[in-house]
């Protein structure tokens, strides 16, 4: 079995690079000093009446050849010898030493570097050896974290590269015949035997079909023990494309045109939705997308139907051409996004209505061809027009190296991201209630949270399995229009447990109950039993329980009930959604969205925190 490979990170591990090149320089700068030291010496000995052994040239070199064995015979008895002979007979040795040392290393090298990684602690285990792997440990050594790679996730693969002591797992192999290949290096890694004093593992899946991601999530979601994501690359690349364009997303009147609807171009609407969400939760307008090219109409509606967030925060526009873009409006960027690299080239290189469609830079995105993108400018090398410095070729490996997730990762795992929808949902709330931008410490954007209360809103969508458990329901990928509510009894009897959670991680924070709220203390006057909480108070809860679907909606997601009961039969009135009130549903049915109106959880009240 081979040994795992090490990705060394730049800084301290290249230091001891250098500094083993430098050893090895000087041994065998001493090989050669020992050398020349014992031909000097013996060319000097050899003329002493006490020197009984051949003189010649050859048997020079050859008792210096001697040295470095030990068997040298005319200094074996010592006595008086030239001061030459004396430092070559014992520098030689010692270069000999180091040789030895060296050979017996390389004989056992996959031997070390697997007691090596077994020790390791606090690194990356990156399995497999595909594109997505290679982008992943690149960009895990470029933020510094120490990655050992191996080719497959077996038991004793994954034990060879010290997964008892990581902190993140990306299981990246080729799935062309199995599909499932990296689901089942997850379920070895969840079983392996950890160092009880570390954190937990957090596993990630690469699974390039997004249908079947989604489906795997949803399962993953329902189940009470938390940490494992399913991704897909284009996926990851999408959100970290639309993070380094955010000022985009974030203007008075923005306007983006994507030209490829594929996997990656449905990723990238989503990740800008996302983006724009914070400015609609401020009041601000929705961000334009023109879909452009054959398809377009199918995948707005496609978008629409599956995403929520994207119904609220875009407006997506349809059109063929790109000569029809300017009647819509200036984009700002134009995202070339075809899953295949090579219709993406022909498309951003042929059709001049696109270079002239925006004011901004068009946006190619490339895989297997992003070597080429050094190939377009005004630079030394290149030998292609940029088009005026407009052209802007991206590619997966350098997007990622710029993650800002936190840890040892490359992305914002699920439920990471969910924190933020809950967020999102808690300031349409506020923001619907008449509660200014910035009046309180829970009115800012996600990046401007307090580290307290996004662990409150992590705290909080990590208790959405047990309460889906505790209400017979679980999660499925969404259809089109899928989306509900939870009703009102359920939410009155699952507002309890939340109210219990709430109060054991508060308590577990060191707060206590206080009648007057006061952070420096940690005080806090809803510390206490449920009965014993006002209808004001005990709405906070409730809103946290009304808020699964519409968090679990941002991800293409909606709950269902597991047995078909009368009870959870939808009324007639019109059902609260952050994004449109509902009318005639069936419990998680289907419906028709209207006017929007939001509810908000429980973690983000500005009374609670």
């Amino acid at each position: 079995m081979a040994a795992p490979e090490l990705v060394i990170p730049r800084g301290g591990p290249r230091r001891l690079r250098v500094r083993r090149s430098w050893v090895r320089a000087g041994f065998t700068a001493l090989f050669g000093v020992a050398f020349a030291l014992g031909l000097w010496g013996f060319s000097v000995y050899r003329t002493s009446p006490d020197f009984v052994w051949g003189t010649t040239g050859w048997d020079v070199v050859y008792y210096s050849v001697q040295l470095f064995v030990l068997g040298a015979e005319a200094t074996n008895d010592g006595g008086d010898l030239p001061w030459q002979l004396q430092a070559a007979r014992f520098l030689a040795p010692v270069a000999t030493g180091y040789a030895v040392f060296e050979a017996v290393r390389s004989l056992f090298a996959d031997q070390i570097a697997t007691m090596r990684t077994r020790r390791m602690r606090g690194h990356a285990v990156v399995v497999g050896h595909t594109p997505a792997a290679d982008l992943i440990a690149e960009a895990l050594a470029a933020r510094g974290a120490p990655v050992a790679r191996t080719a497959t996730g077996d038991a004793a693969s994954l034990r060879n590269a010290g997964i008892s002591g990581a902190a993140v797992l990306y299981a990246c192999e080729r799935e062309d015949d199995e599909p499932g290949v990296n689901v089942l290096t997850v379920a070895v890694a969840n079983r392996a035997e950890r160092d009880p004093a570390l954190p937990g593992l957090r596993l990630n899946a690469h699974v390039s079909d997004p249908d079947l991601a989604l489906a795997l999530q949803a399962r993953h979601l329902s189940h009470p023990q938390p940490g494992v994501d399913f991704f897909t690359l284009g996926e990851l690349v999408a959100r970290s494309l639309a993070r380094r364009d955010q000022t985009v997303a974030r203007g008075a009147a923005p306007h983006i045109s994507v030209v490829g609807h594929g996997t990656f171009g449905r990723a990238l609407v989503v990740a800008f939705a996302r983006l724009r969400s914070v400015e609609i939760a401020s009041g601000g307008e929705p961000l334009t997308v023109t879909l452009v090219g054959p398809g377009a109409r199918v995948a707005a509606q496609a978008l629409r139907a599956r995403w929520p967030g994207v119904r609220a925060a875009c407006r997506l526009v349809p059109v063929e051409t790109f000569a029809e873009v300017r009647a819509i409006g200036t984009p700002q960027r134009v995202y070339v996004c075809h899953d295949d690299d090579g219709d993406a080239l022909r498309h951003a290189l042929r059709d001049s209505d696109l270079w002239r469609a925006g004011e901004g830079a068009v946006v190619l995105r490339l895989n297997r061809l992003a070597g080429l993108g050094g190939l377009f400018g005004t630079h030394d090398g290149a030998i292609l027009d940029d088009l005026g410095g407009r052209l802007d070729v991206v590619e997966p490996g350098t997007l990622l190296r710029r993650a800002t997730a936190p840890g040892v990762l490359v992305h914002d795992d699920v439920y990471d991201l969910m924190a933020v929808s809950a967020h999102l949902t808690y300031l349409r709330n506020q923001r619907s209630r008449g509660v200014p931008w910035d009046s309180t410490p829970a009115m800012v954007s996600w990046a401007d949270l307090s580290d307290d209360l996004r662990a409150a809103n992590r705290a909080q969508v990590r208790a959405i399995p047990d309460r889906l458990r505790q209400m017979g329901c679980t999660v499925a990928p969404a259809g089109d229009g899928e989306h509900g509510r939870i009703p009102e009894p359920v939410v009155d009897a699952r507002a309890v447990d939340e109210h219990e959670r709430w109060m054991a991680e508060k308590t577990a924070a060191g707060w206590t109950y206080g009648p007057q709220r006061d952070d420096v203390r940690r005080l806090h006057p809803d510390l206490r039993p449920w009965d014993e909480l006002s209808e004001e108070d005990r709405e906070k809860d409730r809103a946290a329980i009304r808020a699964i679907p519409v968090i679990l909606a941002d991800f293409g997601l909606h709950v269902v009930p597991l047995a078909d009961d009368a009870g959870w039969e939808a009324a007639g009135e019109p059902v609260p959604d952050p994004r449109g009130v509902v009318k005639g549903w069936r419990m998680f049915g289907r419906g028709r969205a209207e006017q929007p109106r939001a509810e908000q959880p429980r973690a983000e009240q500005p009374g609670e925190g």
